[in-house]
């Protein structure tokens, strides 16, 4: 084995979200599919054998193919792409712990994470690492995923007790120790995370030379970047989402010196002008989405005109329509409807069932509580944060049509009026709320779910599947559907990304 100095490549990819058939343009051309990636990975590998693949997170939730098979369509179908290693995300646990457990075991490449614990006795539920000795350069990739998956979690009831997310730095350090026992050392560290863009900033500027860290990979955010960021000395990269792009990042490394002496990146679009198109990842596509055609092309209603659902932290068409339809289906006084529960960005007017179950895939329980008016006004006002309405990185809620919310943004000042009168604190509203946001309502709302749910009799279930209480009554009512109303308005000076997305500069992605 020769000691010169070696290429190497890393291609990544994160947030891919069951994104596989790809779209075509207006130019006919066909872009973002898993078949094009598939030939990319293997066109590299072929031009450089010194290439590794790498997935951070969030592989599940965004199609109906991944939703309706529960990821096991998405594992299937990446098995055939030559993968080294996947992070865990926090969609990954949308099925369940146990379900994602199952499903790792079905790839043929290592999904890791080194953070993700039981409570009692601090052992992974999935391989910390993943380590990979190239042309005899040991590259050791560490899996870390955001705490924000500890929200999820509750609504595992008991076997969501038993987890916890651990300090990252914590969890490098006690990963270096294990290899230590080994008597194994990397040349190149890289963290494979799923915690954001910001957030992987910030872990860089923790980390003193001890970790030894050259690289962060990420996810989460979906976040493109148009160069690379060097933090603490640490490579900090993400590719977006969905497939659109494939970061690749080539570097020379040096065993004599034991150190990298030069490196490039770039994000190559994934089309057909960069992309060689694999056919047996794209029969396999063809299959399933053949499958779901048959299943779910059936009419369910046809509304009155397009509608938008663009944004996280602001009110949408779809997502008043939708709060609205639960309301009057369930008899609901207020339908509170998350707006990350909803997975479009617009909705056409002909909607189909497989429009509708990738616009809403889930089919969790609606409960019915009682909420005072000074509830109410205490959950609004924590909704309307920065964080929420600027940043888009917490939960917004659309409401049903007989609540009106006026907030001003700079002076902090709510009016709420209910069926046209001023809002009174002991006025108490039936109100709907999806499962997931109820349990988890410390974070959506700030009030504990104690205190909303102080007695049994206080609470029962409306709906015990919210897709077909949507699906049966969109089915029964035509030509709904209209423009953004005035039931919530938000005044001052909102900025960040609301006011950039205003002004046309940037697009998100919906499902973070």
């Amino acid at each position: 084995m020769s000691d010169d100095p070696k290429r190497i490549t890393i291609l990544h990819s994160n947030d891919i979200h069951g994104k596989f058939t790809g779209e075509t343009g207006e130019d006919g051309k066909l872009r973002g599919s898993m078949a094009q990636v598939a030939g990319l990975v293997a066109q590299t590998k072929k031009d450089n054998p010194n290439t590794l693949y790498c997935i951070a997170g969030d592989v599940f939730q965004g199609s109906l193919i991944d939703s309706d098979y529960q990821g096991l369509s998405t594992i299937d179908i990446l098995n055939l792409i030559d993968i080294d290693v996947m992070s865990l995300g926090n969609h990954e646990l949308d099925y369940g712990i146990s379900h994602i457990l199952f499903a790792g075991r079905c790839a043929n490449f290592d999904v890791i994470n080194a953070n993700f614990l039981v409570k009692s006795n601090r052992k992974h539920l999935f391989k910390p690492y993943y380590m990979a000795e190239i042309d005899g350069i040991i590259v050791l990739f560490i899996g870390l995923l955001t705490e924000n998956i500890i929200d999820q979690t509750r609504a595992e009831g008991l076997v969501g007790r038993y987890v916890t997310v651990a300090d990252a730095r914590e969890e490098i350090r006690r990963t270096y120790s294990k290899l230590e026992k080994k008597s194994r050392k990397a040349d190149v560290v890289v963290l494979l995370t799923h915690i954001g863009w910001e957030a992987d900033l910030e872990l860089a500027r923790s980390l003193d030379e001890e970790f030894d860290v050259d690289v962060i990979i990420g996810g989460h955010s979906h976040t493109y970047i148009e160069e690379p960021v060097i933090e603490n000395g640490i490579l900090v990269l993400q590719c977006g989402s969905e497939n659109t792009h494939i970061g690749k990042l080539d570097f020379i490394y040096n065993k004599a010196t034991d150190s990298v002496e030069e490196y490039s990146w770039e994000m190559i679009p994934v089309d057909e002008d960069h992309c060689p198109a694999d056919k047996y990842v794209r029969a396999m596509i063809n299959t399933y989405e053949y499958e779901i055609n048959n299943k779910y092309s059936k009419m369910v209603t046809t509304l009155k005109r397009p509608l938008d659902n663009y944004g996280r932290g602001n009110p949408t068409e779809v997502g008043q329509l939708f709060a609205d339809v639960f309301a009057d289906a369930l008899g609901l006084d207020l339908m509170c409807l998350a707006a990350s529960s909803l997975r479009c960005y617009s909705l056409n007017a002909d909607v189909t069932l497989e429009d509708l179950k990738e616009a809403y895939p889930y089919d969790g329980k609606i409960y019915c509580l009682e909420m005072s008016g000074e509830q109410l006004k205490r959950g609004i006002t924590h909704m309307m944060r920065s964080e929420v309405l600027e940043e888009w990185q917490e939960t917004f809620f659309h409401f049903s049509k007989r609540l009106k919310i006026d907030f001003d943004f700079d002076s902090k000042n709510l009016i709420l009026e209910f069926d046209g009168m001023p809002l009174e604190d002991d006025r108490m509203i039936q109100v709907g709320m999806q499962e997931y946001y109820l349990i988890n309502s410390d974070i959506g709302f700030g009030i504990k779910p104690e205190e909303l749910v102080e007695e049994e009799e206080g609470i029962w279930i409306a709906s015990p599947d919210a897709f077909l209480t949507l699906q049966d009554y969109l089915s029964e009512h035509q030509k709904l559907g209209r423009s953004i109303d005035n039931r919530c308005v938000i005044r001052g000076n909102v900025g960040g990304l609301a006011l950039e997305v205003k002004k046309g500069k940037k697009k998100k992605g919906m499902l973070i």
